[in-house]
């Protein structure tokens, strides 16, 4: 489902609309630095993949330079296993770390293997989209120039440098320079390469990569903007206006899809007493006054598995995941407690009739049909005793 997770279980107003979006970003963001985390791991694999082809001389690569480049990505991997097996994946700073490690990574290939590895710099900036926001994408970058710039330079003098694509060679700047005696070159030196790699090679790297970030940061303003507004249509199909509770169709969409898998389920029916009579004795505005104090009751109780549904004008349903009969009982009696607390603006009291049945979960329509029969019989009870949601104290 688009916008929430299934397993949400507090209703919520427009006003909380923006905060449950955040909630729902927060969620995201943990599943994606899971997924940035599995991305190091396969980054480890293909570097060893690397490793091992030249060691065996499948690339014509000095060894000892991919030796180095592997070294320095293994340990710079640390910091990312310490926080997938002691961290806290939802934390704010996760992220950047994640990003800021993935950017000294491939700053650190490209410094030792030169042009082998001058694409990897979109990969920051590719990880750095799944979190749906800007400011990580943005701070990718500068980190990502910067790193890109160390890169460069220190690959120019250390690294597979570019002039082994005409000599068909392996080897590094200093290597060419120990095999010139001035003679068999005759073309001029440069004097200042690090101008010319700076103006001539990361800036306009760094003005490639800036049309990614700007391409990339209109997606993100789309996809944040589609899901936000498929949080809104889910939580005008899913919610009661008036109550803020789950409606009908949620109530039967769960019934159909999701309780049947739970193992166990406890169901408990609220039906508001004399709710018809206190409409016609003090109008329709004191009846509305008493569901809404109603709602407000048992709003209060939406947590984790816990949900509450108002399947009709008077009626609500609220079913507990994995809940034996004595968290019903108990959930019942708080419930009470808290609307013989409770009063209308004009002072009148709630009062509702109850029935609960705990089952399992793949007979949920037979514990619905259960706790439904045990709220009637409740209610003939409060009948017989003259209990009425309409008296004042």
């Amino acid at each position: 489902m688009g916008g929430f997770p299934l397993d949400i279980g507090r209703g919520m107003d427009m006003n909380d609309l923006n905060e449950q979006y955040n909630i729902e970003l927060g969620y995201q963001e943990k599943k994606s630095n899971v997924r940035t985390l599995k991305s190091f791991l396969w980054f480890f694999i293909a570097m060893a993949v690397i490793w091992v082809l030249t060691a065996v001389d499948f690339f014509v690569i000095d060894t000892a330079t991919v030796t180095l480049a592997f070294s320095i990505a293994t340990a710079l991997m640390a910091a990312p296993l310490v926080v997938s097996l002691k961290g806290n994946l939802e934390a704010e700073w996760v992220k950047y770390m994640l990003l800021a490690v993935l950017c000294c990574m491939v700053g650190v290939i490209n410094a030792i293997l030169a042009y082998h590895a001058v694409f990897l710099f979109v990969m920051p900036l590719i990880f750095a989209i799944q979190y749906r926001k800007k400011a990580p994408l943005w701070y990718a970058y500068i980190v990502n120039c910067f790193t890109m710039a160390a890169g460069t330079i220190f690959a120019f003098y250390k690294g597979i440098c570019d002039v082994n694509l005409i000599f068909d060679g392996n080897h590094s700047r200093d290597w060419y320079m120990s095999h010139y005696d001035g003679i068999a070159l005759t073309a001029p030196l440069n004097e200042n390469p690090l101008f010319v790699i700076l103006v001539f090679a990361i800036l306009p790297r760094c003005m490639v990569l800036l049309i990614f970030t700007i391409t990339l940061r209109y997606i993100i303003m789309s996809n944040a903007e589609d899901a936000k507004r498929i949080a809104e249509l889910t939580y005008r199909k899913e919610t009661d206006i008036r109550t803020k509770l789950f409606n009908k169709n949620k109530y039967e969409e769960m019934i159909a899809s999701y309780y049947p898998g739970l193992d166990k389920v406890a169901v408990i029916f609220w039906n508001l007493n004399n709710l018809k009579l206190t409409n016609d004795r003090y109008g329709h505005a004191e009846g509305d006054a008493l569901i809404d104090k109603m709602s407000t009751i048992l709003h209060a109780y939406m947590y984790g598995g816990c949900r509450v549904y108002r399947v009709g004008g008077d009626e609500f349903v609220m079913i507990i995941d994995n809940a034996d009969e004595t968290q019903a009982k108990e959930m019942v009696a708080s419930v009470r407690k808290r609307m013989s607390e409770m009063r209308t603006d004009n002072a009148f009291r709630i009062s509702s009739a109850v029935g609960y049945a705990v089952g399992v979960g793949k007979n949920i329509r037979d514990v619905v049909k259960q706790a439904d029969e045990n709220m009637y019989i409740d209610k003939a009870r409060c009948k017989q005793s003259g209990d009425s949601i309409s008296r004042r104290d």
